[in-house]
């Protein structure tokens, strides 16, 4: 492909992905002639399968291209849901089509992956000039084919990405949420807090108190107590709160308990009236939590599951925060009296 380039390098120039599969079809057929592999057996499958060119059942070409003159691209799915199972060994075709003339790399498909990115589900990122221990396997110490077979490989992606923040000591989080969430549709546009249902808005606020125990602890730095669960309303519900501290402190400290008015030494922090009223759905949450709770719970907040049950270890902590206010926050959970 290369040598006809050079001799003619109109023809690659401005060719369609459809178009370029064609013609590599055809140059692979070309190439079977005088070697054990029959070019009856190499078939075009392209469309919604992965990978576009198979030969004798068994390899695979993936091609992909670009009209820059540069060697990177954006990939194929890490899902491989449309993956032809017979297939087992993937070249990587890549033509770089900008340049004079057009140019072409093959490399074996798991060599040339360098990251992942994002459109409308994570994708490879591809780069064809990668020097050996560069590719994203190694970054986590897996390799494709390891990676490739793993039961959630979109987990691995999301720890790696979180323990790679926290090591730059960067208040990140991957905003892909699960495998799970493939085919589960999610909002096409971001959406504000105050827009948001009310009892929507109630299940959030229940979660944030459930994983991410810092925005109730008083010895949390005000200044990014908020940032963990503020980031977590984008990613997971794609739902963006300007004041995030307001759900969980917005109106002062509780003074009056059924309308009767506290002395003010008993008065409490406003974040153990969120809790109290928080506190039913969260009964709820824990005591028949449901497998995406349960995956979230291992995410955010794994020491909850340090105690036989979910909710009464919660409960403790919370308990245990609120004793230094003073507050009889197990008596008011279990009674629900109107807190203001």
């Amino acid at each position: 492909m290369n040598d006809f380039s050079r001799s003619n390098p109109s023809y690659f120039i401005g060719m369609s992905p459809a178009n370029l599969e064609v013609e590599s079809c055809k140059v692979i057929k070309n190439a079977c002639r005088n070697t054990p592999f029959n070019p009856d057996n190499v078939t075009l499958v392209s469309g919604h399968f992965f990978p576009d060119i198979i030969a004798e059942k068994y390899f695979g070409v993936e091609v992909k291209s670009t009209k820059q003159n540069h060697w990177i691209s954006v990939g194929s799915s890490i899902v491989e849901s449309t993956r032809i199972e017979c297939v087992d060994n993937i070249y990587m075709l890549f033509g770089k089509l900008g340049g004079t003339p057009p140019e072409f790399k093959c490399r074996p498909y798991g060599d040339v992956l360098s990251d992942i990115s994002v459109t409308h589900s994570p994708r490879y990122q591809i780069n064809m000039e990668l020097q050996k221990g560069e590719t994203i396997f190694d970054k986590m110490n897996t390799t494709y084919e390891e990676f490739r077979n793993t039961d959630d490989n979109i987990a691995k992606v999301r720890n790696y990405y979180k323990q790679k923040a926290l090591k730059a000591k960067k208040q990140e989080m991957p905003w892909w949420i699960s495998k799970d969430d493939i085919d589960k549709p999610l909002d096409f546009n971001l959406r504000l807090w105050k827009t948001v249902d009310l009892n929507e808005r109630k299940q959030l606020t229940a979660y944030c108190l459930i994983l991410f125990p810092e925005v109730w602890l008083y010895g949390a730095k005000p200044r990014t107590k908020y940032n963990q669960a503020s980031l977590w309303l984008c990613s997971f519900a794609q739902i963006v709160h300007p004041n995030i501290r307001d759900i969980f402190t917005g109106s002062g400290k509780v003074k009056t308990v059924n309308g009767v008015p506290l002395p003010q030494k008993e008065r409490c922090h406003h974040i153990v009236k969120t809790i109290v009223d928080s506190a039913p759905i969260i009964r709820r949450l824990l005591q028949n939590p449901s497998a995406e709770t349960m995956e979230l719970i291992k995410e955010y907040n794994p020491r909850l599951l340090e105690g036989g049950d979910l909710y009464q270890t919660w409960l403790e902590y919370c308990i245990n925060n609120a004793n230094s206010d003073g507050a009889p926050l197990a008596d008011w959970i279990e009674e629900q009296p109107r807190l203001k």
